[in-house]
C-alpha cells in the first residue's frame, strides 16, 4: 500500500485543477466533490443553544427567520446562486412520527433559506443540517 503526505495540493495548469481518477476512465476535479459549506443548527436551543450555530464551515451567522426557517449567511460567498445546498431537518421531541421534508429556497450568493415542515404541512423547530456543494466566488 502506498502513502503520500503532504500539506497543499496544487493544479499543475492552475492552482485549482486538481483531478481524482477513478479506475481506468472515470474522473472528477477534486474542488467540486468538496464542500464549501456546511452547519448543524437547533432553532429550538435545547442541544446548542439558541440561534447558535454549532459545527459549521464557511458559515458566518444563521438567522432564525421564523418557526421551521433559518436563514446560514456564508463567511465567503458562492461565484452565484447555482449552487447545491443539501438539507435535513429532524425534530427532537416525544414520540413525533411525522415524516419531515427540508430544502433550500431563495438562494443568493451570500446565503439562502432552509425551510422545515411535518408531511401534513405544518412548520415546527428542527435541528437544521446542511452541505453546500459548488463554486465559491
Amino acid at each position: 500500500m502506498s502513502e503520500i503526505k503532504v500539506d497543499t495540493l496544487t493544479g499543475k495548469t492552475t492552482a485549482k485543477t486538481v483531478t481524482v481518477t477513478v479506475g481506468a476512465t472515470a474522473t472528477q476535479s477534486l474542488e467540486q466533490g468538496l464542500a464549501k459549506a456546511f452547519y448543524l443548527f437547533d432553532q429550538r436551543g435545547t442541544i446548542l443553544g439558541a440561534n447558535t450555530s454549532g459545527q459549521s464551515l464557511n458559515i458566518s451567522s444563521i438567522s432564525d427567520v421564523s418557526s421551521g426557517k433559518i436563514s446560514p449567511s456564508f463567511t465567503n460567498s458562492m461565484s452565484n446562486s447555482e449552487y447545491s445546498p443539501v438539507c435535513s431537518a429532524h425534530f427532537d421531541g416525544d414520540n413525533e412520527t411525522a415524516t419531515r421534508f427540508s430544502g433550500p429556497l431563495d438562494l443568493t450568493a451570500s446565503s439562502y433559506e432552509q425551510i422545515g415542515n411535518y408531511s401534513n404541512g405544518s412548520m415546527d423547530d428542527n435541528y437544521f443540517q446542511s452541505a453546500v456543494f459548488g463554486d465559491l466566488a
